[in-house]
């Protein structure tokens, strides 16, 4: 259980600074979800409590570093954690990448409807312009790593031995 949680923390911090280095190379359409796909797979892979674990990590992880009131993110990737297990009920089939493309996309868009909701209480959120200039990017490079990154993370998993 330490082990699983030591790797689960080391690679949401992982993944974290390879997310804010994207971000700063190449700005919104060069920044794939990694947190969210991180704990997509871990609930997809070991389950909903190690995702959860990695959500509350990832979330503390985002607030701290992000301009939004504290506990913003953290509320977010909980709220996504389980919503990722009630769209994998439905949606997935194990060793179909697609369907885990498709939870992977869920949640995306599920994580910016809460963002984009949380925002409406402080500022004026001009819909059109979010969805071309947040949304858009999101999906788009999220989708187009996904597969890629929930195969390291197998490979991770694999090294580390976490599934038993």
């Amino acid at each position: 259980m330490i082990k699983r949680v030591a790797v689960i923390l080391g690679l949401a911090y992982l993944l974290f600074l390879v997310e804010f280095v994207l971000y700063g190379a190449f700005g919104a359409w060069g920044k794939p979800e990694l947190l969210v796909l991180l704990f997509v797979f871990l609930n997809l892979y070991l389950g909903i409590r190690f995702s959860i674990i990695a959500a509350v990590f990832a979330g503390l992880l985002r607030d701290v570093f992000s301009p939004s009131p504290v506990g913003t993110y953290l509320f977010i990737y909980v709220l996504a954690a389980y919503w990722t297990t009630v769209v994998s009920k439905y949606l997935y089939q194990p060793g179909s990448r697609f369907s885990r493309a498709l939870v992977a996309f869920f949640v995306v868009l599920f994580c910016f409807v809460v963002e984009m909701s949380l925002h409406l209480r402080e500022h004026e959120v001009r819909l059109v312009e979010a969805l071309t200039y947040v949304l858009l990017p999101q999906l788009i490079m999220t989708m187009v790593t996904a597969t890629f990154v929930f195969h390291r993370l197998r490979d991770v998993c694999v090294f580390f031995r976490l599934k038993n």
